[in-house]
């Protein structure tokens, strides 16, 4: 490109020889500055050329971190997107779970106050009941006091008189009520079976089961009696002392239970004289009424 240059300058001074030696001299000095201008104006291309390459390269770098960026964006929006719906839903599950906690303290409020009122409740009829198992003990000592007292002249007949339970116990030998093998109350009997119904109706709230018991040898009576084993006697017994007392001791007849045990409820369990005898008994035994009790239970 500059050969042909200086060709067409070396043609214009050929063709312009006959211009003077001034005017040559300028127009020398304006290709020398054209032809620096020209030099200057490559060197820029070039450095035109090697940033515009370099901008080429910053646009595209741009544009792979536009498109990182937004790919970035779109997956934060997502991600926060998804990240506010988890919010809410758990929003919505935190207040279910504060609404059902609240009504679960509500409800446990209640119970507890039902229970405070319960409990108070039950502390009153806790009181209640102690004075009442107060009273129905009292009143079973008092009366095994006066059994003891009354019977004072049987003590050597095989009368005893004792408390289980809550329960007094009348235990009467058979030699003192019974002849062997008999079902009537004889004379001595009697006597101590009125003064037990003077003490028993001193309170006629108490419940009376007469039991008959015997030994375990087995009956052998006569064709003449109807009893056919030892359970017959057994209640026969128990009868005939209810009999008694309810006609002569003048106690009513509802406050009984007659029962015969036969003898499968002995004293002493031994094969003896002595135990056999123990074992041939009538015992009457004395309940406190426990309506009361039961009904303030119930309630």
């Amino acid at each position: 490109m500059r050969s042909k240059y200086l060709l067409l300058f070396l043609l214009f001074l050929f063709i312009t020889s006959c211009v003077s030696q001034k005017k040559y001299n300028d127009m020398y000095a304006l290709w020398v500055y054209a032809d620096s201008q020209y030099q200057l104006m490559k060197q820029r291309i070039v450095v035109d050329d090697k940033n515009w390459k370099l901008l080429l390269k910053d646009i595209e770098r741009l544009r792979r971190d536009s498109l990182t960026l937004d790919s970035l964006n779109k997956s934060l929006n997502a991600d926060f997107k998804n990240y506010k719906k988890l919010c809410e839903e758990d929003r919505v599950k935190l207040k279910g779970y504060i609404d059902n906690l609240n009504q679960n303290i509500s409800n446990l409020n209640v119970a507890l106050d039902s229970n405070a009122k319960r409990l108070s409740l039950s502390a009153s009829k806790i009181r209640e009941l102690e004075a009442m198992l107060y009273r129905k003990d009292s009143i079973m000592r008092a009366t095994r006091d006066r059994l003891t007292k009354a019977l004072i002249g049987f003590k050597d007949k095989g009368v005893n008189v004792h408390v289980v339970g809550g329960k007094v116990y009348i235990s009467l030998d058979e030699r003192l009520l019974f002849k062997s093998g008999q079902i009537d109350v004889n004379p001595d009997g009697k006597k101590a079976l009125i003064e037990i119904s003077k003490v028993l109706n001193i309170d006629s709230s108490t419940n009376l089961t007469v039991e008959g018991h015997t030994d375990d040898i087995p009956y052998k009576g006569s064709k003449a009696k109807a009893f056919k084993d030892n359970w017959d006697i057994s209640v026969l017994r128990a009868t005939s002392v209810v009999r008694l007392m309810q006609y002569q001791g003048f106690i009513s007849p509802k406050r009984f239970i007659a029962s015969g045990r036969a003898e499968y409820y002995p004293i002493d369990p031994a094969k003896t004289l002595e135990a056999r005898k123990k074992n041939r008994r009538i015992e009457i035994i004395v309940t406190p009424d426990l309506d009361e009790i039961a009904k303030l239970l119930s309630d």
